[in-house]
């Protein structure tokens, strides 16, 4: 496929951005959602904070063998059965009536939303020319931004008229049909995927540069899905708010954040991707313990907002990094082998740790320790240095 500036390719990157807007708003909703789940459950902090990791687990096994889904249907079909199955899934949620049933389709459902991502990039790496790649990223990257402020607002507006169950169910329909207009559109790459084999695999793994990104992605992913996650039980049982009221603020501390990632996209590109991620990881920590420390009144309602407002602006910079690792040939693999590690660390081991903690002590107590971590692998990324990047930075 011809690459194209930023502003011909823009139909189809908006095209993308709105399935992974619909992809990443299907597995965080269950955050807004604890709350309930829990009441009606009657779950222990842990065992809440267990469904994110295995949503994760479910992404992690999809993201490890999308290579071979997509090398025999091609990238355009990869995105498409995503999308749909997904919404499958998020139908069949609702007639989970114990918690192994409700974990084993969760599983399930982070196999299915777990085939888009490879593809997706593969995909905005082949229609966005090479200098415009981190601002191209920025621009799909405000979908999962625009996720974690649907999630709760759609919680709080739908909850009032049906059940959680229903919630899932409707946004599986909207699924469902979006994917089904993509695979019927002009838009997306008919390239296949390139199945991963030992010998490239081989190459990644001997890279320190590989298992550094692993790291760095799972700090990112853990400053953002990780916190957004536990972060309802945080203002629910620490800071003693309603349900409705820790939604609408979750949902009001990710506004400000929806178009962050094209800041941080171009200083990305400006400034060098390691600084930037080097320097976002250092901040997100400091302002997660902060968060976490200070009592009721403006002070909590501050950091819960600025905490995503400099978490958000990790993944252009890392994706564009990422996506460098490696030969050429292999644009997918890079994605493919450090991606899954990163969400199952990041988006499903910590959550479930965090609720533990909160079990035992608070869930305060979970965030600041992350917090800690969040900040030594800031310091941590300045110690290390990237081939690759432009003006010879990595």
């Amino acid at each position: 496929m011809e690459q194209n500036s930023l502003s011909r390719a823009l139909t189809g990157l908006l095209f993308l951005a709105a399935l992974f807007f619909l992809n990443f708003t299907s597995r965080v909703i269950f955050s807004p959602l604890l709350p309930f789940i829990e009441e009606e459950m009657g779950l222990a902090h842990a065992q809440s904070g267990s469904f994110f990791f295995f949503i994760s687990a479910g992404y992690f096994v999809a993201i490890l063998s999308s290579g071979f889904v997509s090398a025999r249907i091609g990238h355009k079909l990869t995105i498409v059965f995503s999308a749909i199955a997904s919404g499958v899934v998020l139908f069949g949620l609702g007639f989970c009536t114990s918690l192994f049933t409700l974990r084993l389709t969760l599983f399930c459902l982070g196999l299915a939303s777990g085939l888009y991502l490879p593809s997706g990039l593969v995909t905005i790496s082949r229609i966005v020319a090479p200098a415009y790649l981190a601002r191209g990223l920025a621009i799909h990257e405000i979908a999962p931004n625009l996720g974690f402020v649907a999630a709760p607002l759609l919680c709080e507006i739908l909850l009032s008229f049906v059940s959680w169950q229903e919630v899932l169910a409707w946004l599986g329909i909207v699924l469902i049909g979006i994917g089904m207009t993509y695979g019927l559109s002009s838009h997306g790459s008919g390239e296949r995927g390139k199945a991963p084999d030992l010998s490239a695999s081989g190459f990644l793994l001997r890279m320190g540069a590989f298992w550094a990104m692993c790291l760095f992605f799972s700090l990112g992913i853990c400053s953002t899905l990780g916190i957004y996650a536990m972060a309802p039980l945080f203002l629910v049982t620490d800071h003693g708010m309603d349900p409705q009221e820790a939604n609408r603020l979750l949902a009001f501390s990710r506004t400000a954040s929806i178009f962050i990632p094209l800041l941080g996209g171009w200083l990305g590109d400006r400034f060098g991707n390691r600084r930037v991620m080097g320097t976002v990881l250092l901040i997100t920590g400091i302002l997660t313990i902060l968060m976490a420390m200070v009592g009721n009144g403006i002070w909590l309602m501050v950091f819960v907002v600025a905490q995503p407002l400099f978490a958000v602006c990790f993944f252009p910079s890392g994706f564009a990094v990422l996506s460098k690792l490696g030969p050429p040939e292999y644009g997918n693999l890079a994605v493919s082998l450090c991606i899954p590690f990163a969400f199952l660390l990041g988006g499903g081991v910590i959550p479930t740790l965090i609720g533990m903690i909160g079990d035992v002590a608070s869930i305060s107590l979970g965030f600041i320790l992350a917090g800690v971590a969040l900040t030594l692998g800031g310091c941590f990324s300045f110690f290390l240095t990237f081939k690759g990047e432009n003006r010879g930075e990595m």
